[in-house]
């Protein structure tokens, strides 16, 4: 014999499960369609652009290598779905030049987002143009051509060593880790510069960083400067050996020399200038 209610209460579980049924293949229908919808504006929806205020001052325009694709992420996603900026974060995420992103926003002219790019630390002359470095030997991108972009505001370096060196930079892609000790010492060169704001207190005043081998397996860095003389750096801060002086030493000597650039470049009798001679720096001929 059933309990009173007991068949009210069965129809009432099959309504909810059939409720819960239609609901889920409402669901189902609904992301099919939103699909539909999201491959449809894709094809269409190359007319937005990412606006020029979401780029640091620093970044090069026009665009060339991978960053001529941040340009072209709009077109990529679908602009009027639900899940347009999580596809524009996933885009902007995936190219090299992008570390992290904090904020997507679409405007009347476009698509804005702010975020920490990653900035280039040097330009390393190859056999195919220029590697875009970061500060941890890292490859972001490879501009093309004989001279680095002026607009960049950073040093070049022309490596020095052999044709296995030159096929391995040739060849070197976005992501790729440059090893080795003449790139670990540019390196803990530059970071000691990039930390002291040089090249950004002086833009292009050091266009140039080279290096010269002595003693078979020490090397001595040159900052090049627009006043056309040379400073002599001496050892890497990543040299293991002895050093005549500390980087902290040599960049107040850099400091003196940045203050006299333009008395320095009126200048036709110094050579060069050595940052580790003592507390100022000194002319000095030569090597």
């Amino acid at each position: 014999m059933m309990e009173p209610g007991s068949d009210e209460g069965g129809r009432g579980g099959r309504n909810f499960l059939l409720a819960m049924l239609l609901l889920t293949i409402f669901g189902i229908f609904l992301v099919l369609a939103k699909d539909d919808v999201d491959r449809g504006l894709e094809r269409a929806g190359g007319v937005w652009a990412i606006e020029e205020s979401s780029l640091p001052g620093w970044f090069p325009r026009p665009y060339e290598g991978s960053i001529s694709s941040l340009a072209q992420i709009p077109s990529r996603v679908s602009l009027q779905s639900v899940r347009w900026k999580s596809q524009v974060v996933e885009e902007l995420e995936r190219n090299p030049w992008i570390s992290s992103v904090q904020e997507v926003i679409r405007t009347p002219a476009g698509i804005g987002f702010s975020g920490q790019f990653v900035r280039p630390s040097v330009g390393i002359r190859s056999q195919k143009g220029w590697l875009l470095i970061d500060g941890t030997g890292r490859v972001i991108d490879r501009q093309p051509g004989d001279y680095l972009a002026d607009s960049w505001k950073i040093p070049e370096y022309l490596p020095q060593g052999g044709s296995q060196q030159q096929k391995m930079l040739a060849e070197a892609s976005s992501g790729e880790l440059l090893v080795g000790a003449e790139f670990e010492e540019l390196l803990a060169l530059l970071s000691v510069l990039w930390e002291d704001q040089v090249f950004d207190r002086v833009p292009g005043f050091l266009h140039e960083i080279s290096s010269l081998l002595v003693d078979g397996d020490q090397r001595l860095w040159y900052l090049h400067s627009t006043a056309g003389i040379r400073l002599h750096w001496g050892r890497s801060p990543a040299y293991p050996g002895a050093k005549v002086a500390t980087s902290q030493q040599k960049l107040e000597c850099l400091r003196q020399v940045i203050e006299l650039r333009d008395d320095l470049a009126r200048s036709v009798d110094i050579e060069g200038i050595s940052l580790y001679s003592g507390s100022e720096p000194i002319t000095v001929q030569g090597q």
